[in-house]
């Protein structure tokens, strides 16, 4: 074969097949629409995790007091890093994934599927057994009070047991959404979310059984949860195979990269409610600890439904993105933003109005200091819920676009670096205000630095479009 005919050939085997993406309707869709059936699923299966948290809050709080609320959230830092490892894993992973499935080359999303998955497996076996041989050094990183020991072990030994399956079935999860099938991967948290909370409620208050029969129930629902993921996924796509042939394994790092920010979102929160903890445990003792956790799992509602609205953001602008169609990306995430402004205004409309009758209702007559403590941070926090729904969604487009940096710079900087910066200010140099207030500044400036990186893009975000797939899309509207 003679120079000119090699090229030749070799311009069609790397020339992207229209086929997927000019059937998709994340590229062909009405904007609108499309953009509400994947973000309706999102938020009813990630508002179904929440849930099953605030519900796992209320009952222990209600039925086993303020002490065993505690427990359980000082354990969520340790966690949270777990689940931000697996989030990095996963979205960059589905972002990688959905730009190849997007230029239509199948063959290296479906490899960079199973990269991501057996990243994540093999992440879960190594934390297994490093929590249970070193037990004890964990709880002191988390700092545990040595009379809470006795409560705290059993109930993380037990939660150990459902880190692989909670930790894989966060890989199906995203895969399965990114593969057009987000109704599938939500029923699946949904239901999961549904057990959790009955077996909370059958267990703690009917039998009243102690904090074990939380960390059973919460273990249970993660497995349920992986089984259905995992069933969905096996039958309901057909855009990914189980492909364990040129996986090139040094592209994972490249894929985490884009996933970097998830990671820092969460390793981050954990790391600044870690230092809130030990603050409110000087201040206040458990009571502060317990009062914040009502404070933190309505934080975990907010972020819950950025995240939902971000997470269907990444995926349809990187899909448009690979396909070249730069103003529907755009289109999406004006979609996302104005979502996630009026959702933060409903949330903080309810702030003040419910914040005094819920701290009331939610602790018992005997936990008043926690009542009380909680009654004090709502006001404090509640500028939060008007801003961190906008910054995720920043973070989640610039995420699409493949600039890492830009994503992971904003989510290190709402959920880490302005945090703690400004908790050692007010701490530091004595204050009169409340230390949360490093909370809603954090976001406020964060927020800056977003419009910031906005404007400065704007101008380099052209794409360089697929010829063939964008005439197979304009085609399909010129026939419609």
């Amino acid at each position: 074969m003679n120079s000119s005919a090699t090229d030749v050939a070799q311009y069609r085997a790397e020339e992207p097949s229209a086929n997927w993406a000019g059937t998709s309707p994340m590229t062909t869709g009405p904007v609108l629409p499309t953009f509400l059936r994947f973000v309706g699923a999102s938020v009813v299966g990630l508002l179904a995790l929440s849930s099953a948290a605030i519900v796992d809050g209320v009952v222990v709080g209600k039925m086993l007091g303020p002490e065993a609320l505690a427990a359980v959230n000082l354990l969520i830092p340790f966690f949270t890093f777990l689940f931000g490892v697996a989030l990095m894993l996963a979205i960059g992973g589905s972002v990688e994934a959905g730009h190849q499935l997007g230029a239509g080359r199948a063959d290296l999303a479906s490899a960079a599927f199973v990269r991501s998955l057996g990243a994540v497996l093999v992440f879960a076996a190594l934390i297994v057994g490093v929590g249970f041989a070193f037990t004890h050094t964990l709880l002191d990183w988390l700092a545990v009070p040595e009379a809470l020991r006795p409560l705290v072990a059993p109930y993380f030994y037990i939660l150990l047991l459902g880190v692989p399956p909670q930790l894989v079935a966060v890989v199906l999860y995203y895969f399965l959404r990114m593969s057009g099938h987000p109704a599938s991967a939500s029923r699946a948290l949904l239901a999961g979310a549904a057990v959790n909370i009955v077996l909370d409620v059958v267990l703690l208050v009917g039998f009243k059984l102690d904090l074990r029969a939380a960390a059973w129930a919460t273990l249970l629902a993660q497995v349920i949860q992986f089984a259905l993921l995992l069933f969905g996924f096996c039958r309901a796509q057909r855009a990914l195979t189980w492909r364990l042939r040129g996986l090139k394994w040094k592209r994972l790092l490249n894929n985490s990269l884009n996933g970097f920010s998830e990671f820092v979102n969460e390793i981050s929160a954990g790391l600044v409610l870690l230092a809130i903890h030990w603050l409110l445990t000087r201040a206040d003792g458990v009571h502060g600890v317990a009062g914040f956790a009502l404070i933190n799992y309505s934080l975990l509602v907010n972020v819950m439904l950025g995240c939902a609205v971000a997470e269907v953001v990444h995926v349809l602008v990187s899909h448009n993105r690979g396909a070249g169609l730069s103003g529907r990306a755009l289109a999406f995430r004006r979609c996302g933003l104005w979502t996630v402004v009026l959702g933060g205004a409903a949330l903080y409309g309810l702030v003040h109005l419910g914040a005094e009758p819920v701290s009331r209702w939610f602790f018992a007559e005997d936990s008043r200091g926690a009542a009380e403590a909680a009654r004090t941070f709502w006001p404090v926090v509640a500028p939060v819920f008007l801003l961190t729904g906008a910054n995720l969604v920043f973070s989640a487009w610039f995420t699409g676009l493949q600039r890492p940096l830009c994503s992971a710079l904003i989510s290190l900087s709402r959920s880490l670096v302005l945090p703690l910066a400004f908790l050692f200010v007010i701490v530091s140099a004595g204050l009169s205000v409340h230390f949360l207030w490093s909370l809603p500044l954090a976001e406020a400036f964060t927020l800056l630095l977003a419009l910031a990186f906005l404007s400065l893009n704007n101008a380099s975000l052209s794409p360089r479009p697929n010829s063939a797939l964008r005439a197979t899309l304009c085609n399909k509207r010129k026939i419609k």
